[in-house]
């Protein structure tokens, strides 16, 4: 499908060490890994979550693999957000191809949080990879999260001020455990009493 303009809210970020030069990505370019994908697949059959929130979309790659095990599972739901309309058109005949309880809202996450479910069982944060956008979504996907929940966060290790912000969450108090599956994707457990 070729590359695709960038969501113009990455124009004006201070320090964004990845190379935001190019106006453009292509899915090749910001989509999960197989193997990763595969794993997040199996965890969703593994784990049965009635409700899975992704931020950060892109081209619905990995969108199609949480959805892939859901339809395993025959229920749950999936909504991911995404706030590149090109984008997220692809993205949603994506998600759509593997399941039809799966849906795409346009916008931000911040923006448009009373369209994600009251109770998320898990959440993967991949949106833009910095502290200063990681944190205040992460606390949005916290206050609707049941207890237990997973939240995998993505490019953990993208900048040193990330890879710093994901050594502190991992001592959080809020979550039961952490652990890196790749050096690029963490995964948190949160506490069953936060």
């Amino acid at each position: 499908m070729g590359a695709h303009p960038l969501w113009e809210g990455y124009e004006g970020l201070k320090d964004y060490p990845a190379a935001t030069t190019a106006s453009s990505r292509d899915a090749q370019q910001v989509s999960t890994k197989q193997k990763t994908g595969r794993f997040f697949s199996w965890l969703v059959n593994s784990l049965k979550p009635k409700e899975i929130v992704e931020i950060g979309g892109a081209y619905g790659v990995s969108g199609m693999y949480w959805c892939a095990g859901l339809k395993a599972n025959g229920t749950g739901n999936f909504t991911s957000f995404e706030p590149n309309e090109v984008w997220g058109k692809i993205a949603e005949a994506n998600i759509q191809s593997v399941l039809e309880r799966g849906r795409l809202v346009t916008g931000p996450f911040e923006e448009n949080q009373d369209k994600a479910p009251s109770e998320i069982d898990l959440a993967f944060i991949d949106a833009i990879h910095t502290p200063e956008f990681v944190e205040p979504q992460l606390n949005l996907v916290l206050e609707r999260a049941n207890p237990g929940a997973l939240i995998v966060l993505d490019d953990i290790e993208f900048s040193k001020p990330m890879l710093d912000y994901w050594k502190d969450l991992r001592k959080d108090p809020r979550f039961a455990a952490a652990f890196e599956l790749t050096s690029r994707v963490g995964v948190l457990e949160l506490a069953k009493h936060h």
